[in-house]
């Protein structure tokens, strides 16, 4: 697995938030008029969009599950509801770029932490986040940025 390093500043964002258990299907539908939404108000082709799963379903109750969708926006822009307005905390990422398929993803995550151990890297308590270009979007791809110390 190819990894590069990147460190990510502070940024304000515009985002949509999901609440409730994760899956496929409430997150496609975020993601979907989050898009809609970002194209309509100029931001899309600025800015990456983020998916940030907020929390551990693992401990948290799933019904309380937040799934933010999100671009970085400049600090004077004006944010059209319904996005909200958020901080990204930024920090040091470890960027694996895929093909953003079932099969390959579900390998990323078989492999990530071997991955991360290989490279003598440890992780931070931040979520994990997938980035998606317009470009990688057309070509099926998405990088997932693991947050590291």
């Amino acid at each position: 697995m190819k990894i590069t390093i990147e460190e990510l500043a502070e940024s304000r964002i515009a985002f949509f938030r999901n609440v409730g258990e994760y899956g496929e299907k409430q997150n496609k539908k975020l993601m979907e008029s989050f898009k809609q939404w970002a194209q309509v108000n100029g931001v899309f082709d600025d800015s990456p969009i983020l998916a940030i799963p907020q929390d551990n379903p693992e401990v948290t109750p799933k019904e309380e599950c937040r799934y933010d969708v999100c671009v970085i926006i400049q600090n004077d822009y004006h944010v059209a509801k319904p996005a909200q307005v958020g901080t990204f905390t930024g920090g040091k990422y470890a960027v694996f770029l895929l093909d953003h398929t079932k099969e390959a993803v579900s390998e990323f995550w078989g492999n990530i932490f071997s991955e991360i151990a290989k490279h003598n890297l440890s992780i931070r308590q931040q979520p994990i986040i997938e980035r998606y270009t317009s470009q990688m979007i057309e070509n099926h791809l998405c990088e997932i940025l693991v947050p590291i110390q």
